[in-house]
């Protein structure tokens, strides 16, 4: 996107079905926000009952985990919310890290469902509770994010994403209301619990033989030998098909889950641990002979800051991917929402051209991880282009890493001829 908005240079942070997530800076105060941008521009019409919706939730912002937008901008042809920039989704951690241990899902669904049923007081369905929806901050805070019907009228659902996570009134009538919320709730619980999503892809399957499937299935119950009943059949009720079936309303939930969260390890709401993550996992192709590296300096700072990383890069065969070690480092100052956004690599035969993206003046390193080889990490200084030199037949996988000094940012990793990466 241009520049001639009032948020610099924009940093896209992931595109969904409605519209793309940017991370900006605003020009007048400094502030990096997030930007939901629509793919058009909405109606006066639209505009004010977004505005009507948005008035009846402001109220929540300090006592509810809700992530309520600041404002909406126009940007030329298009409508875009503005709000708080966070790190992570539900996805992203589960995907990185794996289910979550109970004692942190339990208090991560109570914080969800009081929430939740803090909006239906207030008249406020949220109409697609989605782990992609679920927030956190930089502090590790998690917060419900993308509250109201009205946007979802205005641009409709298309395809077949994310349709394992609607009820099935929504996906057969397009019903949003309390109770299609209850059925959000439980696919985010199943997911963080297991891994999945209610109702995971099928390779090959046509989107309407899947739609069939979500309606006509039951969801099993998440595979975990730890898993109490108590908190099974909770997620058993919530993602019943007929709604009637259902909790009678959200406050019920987030008082069950009280009382889980109270049986079970006093665990607060889980933290998320600053960044980095850590470095990238490589799957390569079956045959390959899994090695483990050891650890390996990171040089980066603004005064030639030397920060230890430990790597923990695995090169594994078809076995499920093994999460990378974490960093040594300690910021010293709490995580700031800066992102770093590698573009995909540039393949020529032997070398690549990386380029990447943020919103901050960082000092840069980029870490390659190349299918049987040691691990390198080779320093950026303050640019955003690379040429790394690479082995034409090989697999690899590239993460970059910048710091303002204080603390480390990491961009999400991406692959060379179809390598798998995983943090």
């Amino acid at each position: 996107m241009g520049t001639d908005h009032g948020f610099g240079d924009l940093v896209p942070r992931g595109t969904g079905p409605r519209a793309t997530v940017y991370a900006g800076i605003r020009a007048d105060t400094g502030e990096a926000v997030a930007l939901k941008v629509f793919r058009a521009k909405l109606p006066r019409r639209t505009r004010t009952e977004v505005e009507r919706e948005l008035a009846r939730l402001a109220p929540l912002r300090a006592g509810a985990s809700v992530l309520v937008v600041d404002g909406l901008e126009d940007l030329g042809d298009r409508t875009a919310l503005r709000m708080e920039l966070c790190t992570q989704s539900l996805t992203d951690v589960v995907e990185e890290e794996g289910p979550l241990p109970i004692p942190d899902a339990i208090a991560l669904g109570r914080r969800l469902s009081e929430a939740l049923a803090a909006a239906h007081e207030a008249g406020i369905v949220h109409g697609g509770v989605t782990p992609g929806n679920v927030l956190y901050r930089p502090s590790g805070e998690p917060v419900l994010a993308d509250f109201g019907v009205t946007l979802r009228l205005a641009f409709p659902h298309e395809g077949g994403d994310g349709i394992d996570f609607l009820a099935p009134e929504t996906l057969e009538r397009g019903t949003a209301d309390e109770r299609s919320d209850l059925y959000g709730l439980g696919a985010v619980l199943h997911l963080a619990l297991s891994g999945l999503s209610p109702h995971p892809a099928r390779l090959g399957e046509h989107p309407d033989d899947r739609k069939l499937r979500v309606l006509g299935s039951t969801v099993p119950r998440p595979d975990r030998p730890d898993l109490p009943d108590e908190l099974a059949e909770l997620v058993r009720a919530l993602l019943a098909k007929d709604p009637a079936l259902r909790p009678g309303s959200m406050r019920d939930v987030a008082t069950w889950l009280g009382r889980l969260s109270a049986a079970s390890a006093p665990a607060p709401v889980p933290p998320r641990p600053p960044m980095p993550q850590g470095t990238p996992v490589f799957v390569s192709a079956p045959g390959t002979t899994g090695r483990k590296h050891p650890a390996l300096p990171v040089i980066a700072g603004a005064a030639g800051l030397l920060l230890v990383v430990a790597l923990g890069v695995f090169l594994m065969r078809s076995d499920p991917p093994v999460r990378g070690g974490a960093s040594t480092y300690v910021p010293t100052s709490p995580a700031k929402a800066v992102v770093v956004a590698l573009v995909e690599p540039v393949d020529n035969v032997d070398h690549v051209d990386l380029r990447w993206e943020s919103q901050e003046q960082l000092v840069f390193a980029v870490v390659v991880v190349g299918e049987g080889e040691q691990p390198k990490v080779l320093p950026a200084k303050q640019n955003r282009s690379l040429k790394v030199e690479v082995d034409p037949a090989r697999r690899y996988c590239f993460v970059v890493q910048g710091t303002d000094g204080n603390q480390i940012y990491e961009s999400k990793p991406k692959s060379l001829r179809g390598g798998t990466c995983k943090r």
